[in-house]
């Protein structure tokens, strides 16, 4: 089971602290750095971006690198991955105050997602929540299994979902509701699982803002799952492959995949992501790959197949996030490297539209990076206003002395200018070139100025 980032794996070994009976506790630690990240910020109409990075001067080298995974649905808390998995943060997006912590397990730590409080989840060794107040807290453990890595929680924090890790690291989708002990979700019968009911493996891996609809797969990596809660507040189990997937088991009528990947859902439940190579003319060994909507209202799915003309490449589109109306962002083939840019939908189009036409600001800052397939966006906020993502950025990749680095990036789409045309001399601390060395004075152009209360802007010097 990877446990890194989507585009990141690694192996298995974990740590974990017993109590002299034997079973596993739960451990708080408080983190006391506290500080604020480096942030340059670029605008170009109405969006605003930012860049976020813990270094200064050349932003990335002397501190690690950031990788943005997870955004509040509101847009104001972000969490993620320290550069290479040393570490994870937390940060305020609305004060620029970030605070990280390294890890001290080999197999590194990560937050995958916050909630509207500021309380991240994840793991650091075994599955972790982790504050804005720098407060960590080891999930406690079901006895008969070996650690909860957590994956997904409600916008209240009320809800979390993840999955049980057994013996042979075999998981199990599960979730804690109110505080509660982690329970497994209910699964299929082995009728419908079919050749899934052999594996006996299945995670949960997102869940909508209010807790009520959980998003997972059953076997290793296979299709998708859902769970809804029904009126007593219980989980039922919703084999949505079982529908739409051909294995020999199914029941397909409408539309028919040879695969069907679950990647989000909406916030607010409605909408779930979906990846899959869907059938030509019914034939198993003709697909194409697709990115797919389903509707959890009204029980139909969108698939978007028509030909992309942002994908001159054929590579299909990899959708990663959904807002609530329907609009979702992505990746033009696989992430980081794989990949010749990025996109958004929007709700109710069909032809996809490249990020850096749709976000000059994004485009001026991340462009080259984005068009070597080094950027990967990874949340949007529930009404669609905030984009977080992050990218092995670069100043000039053809420069052998530039470094690259990774660098989370933030999209504002109704922002307000923040290329700032005047900075008081008084108020510069130190001045560097858009490559990162420092300069006596501004230059024509783009200039990099911290100021003297530790703040970062980008300045255009006409």
């Amino acid at each position: 089971m990877s446990r890194r980032p989507l585009w990141m794996c690694h192996g298995s070994h974990i740590r974990i602290e017993l109590n002299k009976q034997n079973r596993p506790i739960i451990k708080m630690r408080k983190t006391f750095t506290l500080l604020a990240a480096a942030v340059i910020c670029g605008s170009v109409n109405a969006e605003t971006v930012k860049m976020l990075t813990f270094g200064q001067g050349a932003p990335g080298i002397e501190e690690p690198g950031m990788m943005g995974e997870g955004l509040s649905a509101d847009g104001k808390y972000i969490c993620g991955a320290l550069q290479e998995g040393t570490g994870y943060f937390v940060g305020n997006l609305e004060t620029d105050e970030f605070r990280y912590a390294l890890s001290e397990d080999p197999e590194g730590a990560e937050l995958r997602n916050i909630d509207s409080n500021g309380l991240a989840i994840g793991f650091n060794g075994p599955g972790v929540t982790y504050s804005i107040d720098g407060v960590e807290t080891v999930l406690a453990t079901p006895e008969g299994y070996k650690y909860v890595l957590g994956e997904d929680i409600s916008n209240d924090g009320s809800v979390m979902v993840g999955s049980l890790v057994g013996t042979g690291y075999v998981t199990s989708a599960a979730f804690s509701k109110d505080g509660g002990e982690w329970t497994n979700l209910p699964m299929p019968s082995d009728e419908i699982l079919g050749a899934y009911a052999k594996t006996k493996t299945s995670a949960a891996k997102y869940v909508s803002g209010d807790g009520k609809v959980i998003l997972g797969f059953v076997g290793s990596f296979g299709p998708a799952v859902l769970w809804e809660m029904n009126e007593a507040g219980e989980y039922e189990v919703d084999p949505l492959y079982h529908r739409y997937l051909v294995n020999g088991d199914s029941t397909a009528t409408g539309p028919k995949f040879a695969s069907l990947s679950p990647l989000n859902i909406s916030n607010n439940g409605k909408y779930v992501l979906l990846q899959g190579n869907v059938m030509v003319d019914d034939d198993i060994f003709n697909s194409v790959t697709v990115a797919a909507v389903y509707d959890t209202e009204t029980s139909t799915m969108k698939i978007y197949d028509e030909s992309q003309e942002i994908d001159q490449a054929g590579l299909g589109l990899r959708p990663v996030a959904i807002a609530d109306d329907g609009t979702f962002i992505g990746v033009i083939g696989q992430p980081l490297m794989g990949s010749t840019g990025t996109f958004i939908m929007k709700a109710g189009e069909t032809q996809a539209e490249a990020m850096i036409t749709a976000f000059p600001a994004y485009a001026e800052m991340f462009g080259m990076c984005d068009q070597f397939g080094f950027s990967v966006p990874m949340a949007i906020s529930a009404d669609g206003k905030v984009i977080m993502g992050y990218g092995f950025y670069c100043e000039d990749y053809f420069a052998e002395e530039a470094i690259p680095f990774y660098a989370t990036w933030v999209i504002n789409v109704d922002g307000t200018t923040s290329i700032n045309s005047v900075v008081s001399e008084s108020a510069q601390e130190a001045i560097y070139s858009i490559e990162g060395y420092r300069l006596n004075e501004m230059k024509p152009g783009l200039n990099i100025v911290r100021k003297a209360d530790g703040s970062v802007v980008k300045v255009m010097k006409r």
